[in-house]
C-alpha cells in the first residue's frame, strides 16, 4: 500500500506509545510539540498538523497548552513572592475558579 507512510507510521507509534491522551498530557506538563515530535522521528511541523487535523484533538491540544502555560505563570509568580517583599498571592490565570485543572 502506497500514499502516507510516515502518516501512518506515526499515528501507530503514537497508538503504541498509549494513544493521543498520552500526548496531550505531555504537552499538559509542558513540553513541547517540537520535543515530542522528536521522539516519534518526524519535525515539529509535521507533528503539529497530524495533531491539529482532527477538531477535538486540536481543541484538547489548546487546552493542554494553556494548562501549561498556567503552571509556568504560577511557577514564576511563586518564585516572585519568594524574592519580591509584599508578594504575597499568587495570582491565577483569568476566569481560572478554585478546583479547575492545576487550580
Amino acid at each position: 500500500m502506497t500514499g502516507r507512510p510516515v502518516r501512518r507510521r506515526v499515528l501507530g507509534a503514537v497508538q503504541q506509545a498509549g494513544g493521543w491522551s498520552v500526548v496531550l498530557a505531555r504537552i499538559a506538563s509542558g513540553e513541547s510539540v517540537v520535543a515530542i515530535a522528536r521522539t516519534f522521528g518526524v519535525s515539529g511541523n509535521f507533528f503539529g498538523w497530524l495533531l491539529n487535523q482532527d477538531l477535538k484533538r486540536r481543541a484538547l491540544a489548546v487546552e493542554a497548552r494553556c494548562a501549561a502555560r498556567g503552571r509556568a505563570v504560577r511557577r514564576v509568580a511563586a518564585g516572585a513572592s519568594a524574592v519580591l517583599p509584599g508578594v504575597h498571592e499568587v495570582a491565577t490565570p483569568e476566569g481560572a475558579v478554585a478546583g479547575d485543572v492545576g487550580f
